[in-house]
């Protein structure tokens, strides 16, 4: 009587198929901390840039219109604005000092103004959601500056700006991203600021 192995199509024993799919999933399990850590680099090297071309937009802009700060409606004796943030989720969770974190997670402000989008500053032209508080475009505002929409960091959060600093505070002024972890470690007025935990910043103004 002849004895039949058991085999694959490809004609390997059953105990074969079983060892090569142990080797794989074991290659693949040292390999992961090593993809993870590329795919992190790669996402903070393009959180750098945007944050980069956020800074460099946003001084060019200011430049163009003549003055040291945004403001709420465009004009230069304006009410100044305090925050900035591009679109993506609002980092829910903080770890930095209460004042911080209640400055850095604050939420747009269509009536105030004192919290805005960056889109609103750079790309549309209208403060607050309206035309009507728009810089001067003649010879003056030469926008759009950023690409639309200004997307979020490569985790899905917000970028933020506290540029409620500019123009002669002595607080350093940076473009903020809260990072893969999506937790804000950073505080939000200081001198020198740097960055804390995965934060990832851009010095805007010193």
């Amino acid at each position: 009587m002849t004895r039949r192995r058991l085999t694959s199509d490809a004609g390997l024993t059953l105990i074969e198929v079983t060892l090569m799919l142990i080797v794989s999933m074991a290659i693949l399990g040292a390999l992961a901390p090593a993809v993870a850590a590329t795919i992190r680099r790669a996402e903070t090297v393009a959180a750098t840039a945007a944050m980069t071309d956020i800074r460099n937009q946003a001084l060019k802009m200011l430049d163009d219109v003549q003055m040291s700060f945004f403001t709420i409606n465009g004009v230069g004796n304006g009410t100044q604005v305090q925050l900035l943030v591009s679109d993506g989720d609002m980092p829910l969770e903080c770890t930095a000092i209460a004042t911080a974190c209640a400055s850095w997670q604050r939420a747009v402000d269509n009536t105030g103004g004192l919290v805005d989008f960056i889109e609103r500053h750079l790309v549309t032209n209208n403060p607050r959601g309206s035309a009507a508080n728009d810089y001067p475009t003649v010879d003056s505002w030469k926008g759009p500056y950023l690409n639309s929409p200004n997307d979020p960091d490569p985790w899905g959060t917000r970028y933020m700006i506290n540029v409620q600093f500019l123009g002669g505070s002595t607080n350093d002024v940076v473009v903020l991203s809260a990072g893969p972890d999506e937790v804000i470690n950073t505080a939000f007025a200081a001198n020198p600021l740097t960055a804390a935990g995965d934060d990832i910043i851009v010095l805007v103004e010193a």
